[in-house]
């Protein structure tokens, strides 16, 4: 669950106390109190949970952090730097970016923003819901900076054939209709095939006659969706479900639903 670290407020308390005794293994708890602004007999409390649990150990009369704890604190935290990130890139201001120019542009002159297959477009005079003002001459087709950003980029997510295929110990790609799967590929006449493994790789090769590499497949998948390139992923059900996996997670972390239906190979 998104933030489930940054809400925990108890855990948070605790390691804070952990700090504070790893820190300062001299101070008394009216010390740990007055540093987190809580009462001496709220950090009792905590010390006596954390007793319980492990996390704390008493040497030579001194309270300190025990191995778990040690570990606890790390990854506690670890996840709460990850949300933190997650956050910033969420609200992170962008006032410039870089758009393929779609016909020649003039530094000073106002442009519209819009995605085209794939690809942010800055076209002098078109009306769009994002414009800005760019930042140097550049002729078309040419990348161009773009400033003074208004307004949100029009897009439409893409769509995506999930192509399942039979695991290796299944057969693979070798007993698979490869007529049947071409037919399904170019239905759709997708901007990015993604090879989601091995199996998936040489199955799509049979039915395109290219040759794919795995790579960070279900990123490239999602980011080819999110920019509105229709995508093709083939892969065993491991594979599959990883791509499942982060098409819910979109859902539910901004709301966007892409469009896919699937069939097994």
């Amino acid at each position: 669950m998104t933030g489930r670290n940054l809400r925990d407020l108890k855990r948070n308390t605790e390691m804070l106390i952990l700090v504070e005794i790893l820190e300062s293994p001299h101070a008394k708890l009216k010390d740990v109190a007055a540093k987190l602004d809580i009462t001496v007999q709220a950090v009792s409390q905590y010390i006596a949970e954390m007793r319980k649990e492990g996390l704390v150990k008493e040497a030579v009369g001194k309270l300190k952090p025990s191995r778990r704890g040690m570990q606890m604190l790390q990854e506690h935290f670890t996840g709460i730097k990850h949300e933190v990130d997650g956050i910033l890139r969420k609200i992170r201001v962008v006032d410039t970016c870089v758009a393929i120019a779609g016909a020649d542009v003039k530094r000073g002159k106002s442009v519209g923003l819009t995605m085209e297959d794939g690809m942010l477009m800055a076209i002098p005079g078109r009306r769009s819901s994002s414009k800005g003002i760019a930042l140097e001459d550049a002729r078309e087709g040419d990348d161009v900076r773009i400033g003074a950003l208004e307004g949100i980029v029009d897009l439409e997510l893409g769509q995506l054939l999930v192509i399942e295929t039979p695991s290796e110990t299944e057969g693979g790609s070798k007993g698979v209709d490869v007529d049947r799967v071409r037919e399904q590929i170019e239905k759709l006449s997708p901007g990015l095939l993604a090879a989601g493994d091995a199996v998936g790789a040489s199955l799509l090769s049979k039915a395109t006659e290219e040759m794919y590499t795995v790579h960070a497949p279900v990123e490239s998948a999602m980011s080819a969706m999110s920019r509105g390139v229709d995508v093709v992923f083939c892969g065993t059900r491991e594979s599959v479900d990883q791509l499942l996996s982060a098409v819910a997670d979109l859902k539910k972390g901004t709301g966007y639903a892409i469009s896919w239906k699937s069939f097994r190979a």
